[in-house]
């Protein structure tokens, strides 16, 4: 299982969901994801943490039920509501305005399932990696405090 946490442009409506839009390669050379009907099922669960009291942008936390590149950020760009300092999904003028030059996205908890004896990753079965204090949520707190 694996959860994240994003800063984002904007508030997520509603403010919790199951986003389940399929996602393919913008140009078949490129990384860069689209939403498309051609594409690859990609399911991410979504719920807004906390709101700026402008609503310019929102805490928001993500479990990914499918794993396709850069799945957070084409979901959420398609929304127009991207993660701020996104350089290839986001809002230029909102990422200039908050002085973001990388994108306020992190893994925040992994949760391994069961991993065969055979395998060299084995000692990883059932363990939790956590994030307890991510630079994201401080980065979320002086964003808002400027507010």
């Amino acid at each position: 299982t694996k959860r994240y946490v994003a800063v984002v442009s904007g508030v997520p409506q509603p403010p919790e969901g199951l986003i389940d839009l399929p996602l393919e390669r913008e140009i078949p050379l490129e990384m860069k994801r689209v939403v498309s009907p051609d594409g690859e099922r990609a399911v991410t669960e979504y719920k807004v943490l906390a709101t700026a009291p402008d609503k310019s942008c929102a805490l928001v936390g993500f479990i990914l039920h499918t794993g396709r590149t850069h799945q957070i950020r084409a979901h959420l760009a398609y929304l127009g509501k991207p993660v701020l300092g996104d350089i290839k999904y986001g809002n230029h003028k909102m990422n200039e305005r908050t002085g973001l030059k990388t994108q306020a996205l992190c893994a925040q908890r992994l949760t391994f399932g069961r991993i065969p004896e055979e395998n060299t990753l084995q000692y990883l079965s059932g363990r939790v990696i956590k994030l307890n204090d991510p630079e994201i949520v401080k980065t979320y707190e002086r964003l808002t405090a400027e507010k």
